[in-house]
């Protein structure tokens, strides 16, 4: 008896894409690869019950800073809404600059 080893799902093969999304990815020269990348190591934040994704260098692990490709994906945001489908994806560094920065207190 052989006993194959399938190996785990990643989350980008847990997700769909919709026809915009498809759409973008391809306009953006992004592959499935570079999904999974920002899915794993990005900065997740919930805004207006959607999952944004959105890889800053400090997000970037030490080791993959000097890889282009990866380099390459600092600013790419991922929009995923509740039900698990990609909404679209862009690359934009600044793109969450205002939401993640802390607000000041006013009297």
């Amino acid at each position: 008896m052989h006993i194959f080893h399938q190996p785990s799902p990643t989350k980008a093969d847990l997700l769909s894409l919709s026809q915009h999304a498809r759409e973008r990815i391809a306009r953006r020269n992004l592959s499935v690869e570079d999904l999974e990348y920002v899915l794993q190591y990005g900065h997740r934040l919930r805004v207006a019950g959607v999952r944004i994704y959105h890889l800053r260098r400090r997000d970037i692990p030490y080791s993959d800073q000097r890889i282009s490709r990866v380099s390459q994906l600092e600013g790419t945001t991922i929009l995923v809404s509740h039900d698990n489908t990609v909404i679209t994806a862009y690359r934009n560094r600044e793109c969450l600059h205002r939401e993640l920065q802390k607000t000041k207190w006013r009297r």
